[in-house]
């Protein structure tokens, strides 16, 4: 069982909504999606949790797919979605091979830094070869200096590397999360064009960007 299967269980058994689980949909990618004509309205959701966005996604015409390392997220996004025959996966998203050239959008809201950068950076890389021409991303990160304040909920913590730590205690013992400057953002995105970069009052950088169009 992963770290994220014991949070979503116990959120099924009456348990603390850890993270964002109790939250609803996120108003900035709300407001993207409502601004950016995608062509093929095809989506990919690393890490999709209880599957909100996919739903939202579906019911505005898209073609959704969803990917999470947790068994019972998976289930849970399947339920949302009307059954079985949901396209969610119980996957790694650090080691899925997403499909080249597939979507004309990969989101990952509050999930893809729960990782060492490297593989961070890898998954950037492996999102842009997995749009079409002109497809776009719209991804969530932790700033390195707002997000200090994060670790308040924490007793304890160690860092991994630079700029990654992980608690020792508590639901996300153990579980890498990963904090950026801009600079980092600019360097990890340099591949794509029209890229936006906002910091909100939560201490996320809020990043969208573009695959160049052929």
């Amino acid at each position: 069982m992963t770290i994220w299967d014991g949070i979503y269980k116990n959120y099924q058994q009456g348990g603390e909504a850890w993270a964002t689980l109790a939250k609803g949909l996120d108003q900035d990618f709300l407001d993207f999606v409502s601004a950016t004509e995608f062509p093929t309205k095809c989506a990919l959701d690393i890490g999709c949790g209880t599957g909100k966005y996919l739903k939202f996604l579906k019911e505005a015409g898209f073609e959704v797919r969803g990917i999470d390392s947790s068994e019972t997220a998976v289930t849970m996004s399947k339920e949302l979605l009307g059954g079985d025959s949901a396209d969610v996966t119980l996957a790694d998203m650090f080691e899925y091979e997403i499909p080249k050239e597939k979507f004309d959008l990969v989101y990952s809201i509050a999930t893809i830094h729960h990782g060492i950068k490297s593989k961070v950076a890898s998954a950037i890389g492996r999102i842009y070869e997995a749009l079409l021409s002109g497809g776009y991303v719209f991804v969530t990160l932790p700033d390195a200096t707002s997000g200090k304040n994060y670790w308040t909920t924490f007793k304890d913590k160690e860092e991994i590397e630079p700029g990654t730590y992980a608690p020792l205690s508590g639901p996300e013992k153990g579980l890498a999360h990963s904090f950026y400057d801009r600079q980092d953002v600019e360097r990890m995105f340099e591949r794509f064009v029209e890229l936006k970069i906002e910091l909100d009052d939560k201490g996320r950088w809020i990043i969208n960007a573009k695959k160049h169009i052929d």
